[in-house]
């Protein structure tokens, strides 16, 4: 199947990494095919029900450190193609890479397996399966 933009969900984990390269490996197939690497930035709550936590000291500079170098991996890993970008979402994961594909005509997902396990699945849900469950364009989960 020809696609004409790819959307590759990456949060720097192994699965993710090599998610990436099945994306690069495709889009470069097809001369012209867009890819368009997707990071979601996602601040969880530090309150809940009248209890709050106090992130430590340096916690979002410690944050921003991580994203830069994942980020610069991510366009390291894209640099050979002509038609590749990254952009930075932000959100609850599954919502925001759902909502950019739609919104930017991408007709294939490419993501990375957790691998969380049937139990821990249920309990505390799954980017991907949620993914799988609401797109509307094929989605590719590599293991």
């Amino acid at each position: 199947m020809i696609y004409h933009h790819i959307l590759a969900a990456y949060d720097g984990s192994k699965p993710s990494d090599k998610a990436l390269q099945q994306a690069v490996m495709i889009a470069g197939s097809k001369p012209g095919t867009r890819l368009t690497v997707a990071y979601v930035q996602y601040q969880p709550a530090f309150a809940v029900a009248g209890y709050g936590f106090v992130p430590p000291e340096g916690y979002q500079e410690k944050i921003q450190e991580y994203e830069t170098v994942m980020l610069d991996q991510a366009r390291n890993r894209i640099a050979s193609l002509a038609y590749a970008s990254v952009a930075v979402l932000r959100g609850n994961p599954a919502a925001a890479i759902l909502e950019y594909a739609q919104g930017n005509n991408c007709d294939l997902i490419v993501m990375g397996s957790r691998g969380l396990g049937a139990i821990k699945e249920w309990m505390l849900g799954s980017v991907s399966h949620h993914v799988v469950q609401q797109a509307r364009v094929p989605v590719l989960i590599v293991k």
